[in-house]
């Protein structure tokens, strides 16, 4: 997986309808997810893009303002190195290092409700092939596996590839520990907890009629900052109360309000370093929205950062 931070971005609710014309899908998204960077001894315009994990329809190719930023930029950052060897040495992280299998560690009854969901993604699906992932793995990647083996291919990782195709310099905001490091800091008893979590908000959101992967979708091509906003709020209370408040809330900590400083304080080096060229720095669009924002963070150390919409 590309983003320890999938789950809550999979967690955004859409409260209107996609935005069409006609019947039509729009090619790309309506508005981008895209602010410029000002300011400080910058003396050439740098951008924050923000992406989600998925690649088709409507985000498969970027807003025309999105494009042009990304053309004009001299090195492109994604939230982790998108190479093919540092995704090899990734994967290894997502490796079990207690010398159990997936069930060993969740028991049956959830390795039951696991395998129920697999097969609803695919009939010839279960649990068998990932017994040697980490639990907190599959918890943050059930949404996202049907796409997946669809072969979709992420926007960051697009990005990586073109940047790569023309030449253009590439580079991270966070290293591959201390990126997948922020689940590997729960317990196994936590990581269970949040797939059983997860495994119970799916059925609920059945029962409900709702489709999260759609409604993540559609929320994103709308490109409402606003709306963004209010549903991340709405996600947030929603982890954070109830029997797991604890947990919920350390968890909500680590992976949004101290990431998103911490990445914050590294664009703030890489703009300092380079400030004659132009930086575009590509993170999941939830670190982008909120109080305690990369943006804010940014705009605190004396940066301008301004909405690009059109």
């Amino acid at each position: 997986m590309t983003s320890a931070f999938r789950l809550l971005l999979a967690g955004f609710i859409a409260l209107l309808p996609l935005p069409v014309r006609g019947d039509e899908t729009p090619a790309h998204p309506l508005k981008p997810m895209l602010w410029k960077v000002e300011g400080g001894k910058l003396t050439k315009p740098s951008y924050l893009f923000g992406t989600v994990h998925l690649g088709s329809g409507p985000l498969a190719n970027l807003h025309p303002a999105a494009e042009k930023a990304f053309d004009e930029s001299d090195v492109l950052y994604t939230e982790v190195p998108l190479d093919a060897k540092t995704q090899l040495d990734a994967s290894m992280k997502t490796r079990r290092k207690d010398d159990k299998k997936l069930l060993e560690s969740i028991g049956p009854d959830l390795t039951k409700q696991l395998d129920a969901e697999l097969a609803r993604i695919n009939p010839q699906l279960n649990s068998a092939p990932f017994q040697t992932l980490k639990t907190w793995v599959i918890a943050a990647s059930l949404e996202f596996i049907e796409a997946q083996m669809k072969g979709e291919t992420a926007m960051d990782q697009k990005l990586w590839r073109r940047a790569a195709e023309v030449g253009k310099k590439t580079d991270a905001i966070e290293d591959a520990d201390s990126h997948y490091g922020v689940f590997d800091s729960f317990t196994e008893e936590e990581q269970v907890v949040f797939l059983s979590e997860t495994l119970r908000l799916l059925r609920e959101d059945r029962a409900n009629g709702r489709d999260r992967i759609k409604e993540l979708v559609d929320i994103y091509v709308k490109g409402d900052t606003d709306l963004l906003k209010t549903e991340m709020d709405r996600q947030i209370e929603v982890m954070t109360h109830g029997e797991h408040k604890e947990l919920g809330e350390r968890m909500m900590k680590k992976l949004l309000t101290d990431r998103n400083k911490t990445m914050a304080g590294t664009m703030a080096e890489k703009l300092s370093a380079e400030p004659g060229i132009s930086h575009f720095f590509a993170a999941g669009a939830g670190h982008f929205a909120g109080p305690d924002s990369i943006r804010k963070h940014l705009e605190k150390q004396g940066y301008k950062i301004t909405r690009i919409e059109e």
